[in-house]
């Protein structure tokens, strides 16, 4: 890296300080707008595909290239959650989930159809969220426990803060007896 005019090395901006421009650009109907057609150009590239269905994790790297993330192009949900822990994301358990988070369904392995991800941009409840995905050209609701027929969230993954302390999973619930 280049030092500034004052001979010191500028620092990195992180990956949680891009999350401010990532929700910002995603709630904004012209840059989704953009995000998803460029989704779409990208997604048809490589297979054959048709957009919007299968163009989650594209529609997620090319919304994190805009907002400066330095994230390669991806086609398949279940490399996302790869890629965001090489870079140092942490995993979220469910329940614990806030605006800037990803949120897969993904399992072990490759399940097509069920496999997705989408990018929080507020958390109303431990289970109710306001999303941005390929599904629809505006920010949607969501729920983490799959409730209106979609696949139940398995993990969140977040930028890390590095003042944060360690993520708890939330505290069951008793049993009734």
């Amino acid at each position: 890296m280049d030092s500034d005019s004052s001979g010191r090395i500028p620092r990195a901006i992180t990956d949680r300080e891009r999350i401010a421009t990532l929700l910002a650009n995603a709630v904004d109907p012209d840059q989704l707008r953009v995000a998803h057609a460029l989704a779409a150009r990208k997604l048809l590239q490589p297979d054959g595909a048709i957009y919007p269905a299968d163009g989650c994790a594209i529609t997620l790297s090319v919304l994190m290239q805009a907002a400066g993330l330095d994230v390669p192009d991806l086609f398949w949900a279940i490399d996302v959650p790869a890629v965001l822990l090489a870079r140092g994301w942490v995993e979220v358990p469910v329940g614990c989930q806030r605006g800037g988070d990803v949120g897969s369904t993904c399992g072990v392995s490759p399940c097509h159809g069920d496999d997705h991800l989408y990018l929080v941009i507020r958390a109303v409840n431990q289970d109710e969220m306001v999303v941005v995905d390929n599904q629809a050209a505006y920010p949607h609701f969501r729920w983490s426990s799959g409730r209106g027929g979609q696949t139940p969230t398995t993990m969140f993954y977040r930028a890390p803060d590095p003042e944060a302390p360690p993520m708890a999973p939330p505290a069951p619930t008793p049993a009734r007896q």
